[in-house]
């Protein structure tokens, strides 16, 4: 099958609108998700809790990337239309994906620029938390945050 596409794809006009359209139909598609981790000077992880998350109301800034945008400003716009507050994007920490759902998640470490929250829709509070009281989050986010943790003792000796 792999031979008969390669020799498919080499006798179609060199066209990026056609290639790219067959590319597009034939490939998996997968929802790519902005994660931020805010960090205090004290370690102090930020949650927000989520008015439509039953299970799990607690968890990590957030949300989807739309077309054409930049990872890091989605995430920019995530937390400033779910919270009222400003962040800066510092440095990307990891890649990670979902057994359960086909999505990649992009998560940033961040610092906060502006902390005065506003409720919204889909939050209802924001909260600093010590890493070793941190609320039942969903276990995808807990992994995220047990790596912090174990990142943040390496920051803290540097």
């Amino acid at each position: 099958m792999k031979s008969f596409l390669l020799k498919l794809w080499k006798a179609l006009p060199n066209s990026e609108i056609l290639r790219g359209s067959l590319v597009w139909l034939i490939t998996q598609k997968f929802l790519v998700g902005v994660v931020g981790v805010v960090l205090n000077d004290a370690g102090q992880i930020l949650l927000l809790q989520h008015t439509y998350r039953g299970k799990y109301p607690w968890g990590l800034p957030s949300g989807w990337l739309k077309r054409g945008e930049q990872p890091m400003d989605a995430l920019k716009r995530e937390m400033k239309e779910e919270t009222g507050m400003d962040i800066d994007v510092i440095k990307p920490l990891v890649v990670s994906g979902d057994d359960q759902w086909p999505r990649v998640d992009l998560i940033f470490l961040c610092s906060l620029v502006d902390g005065a929250f506003s409720a919204s829709e889909e939050v209802s509070s924001a909260r600093f938390f010590n890493m070793h009281e941190i609320p039942e989050v969903m276990p995808s986010q807990r992994k995220i945050i047990h790596q912090v943790q174990l990142q943040w003792q390496n920051w803290k000796m540097q």
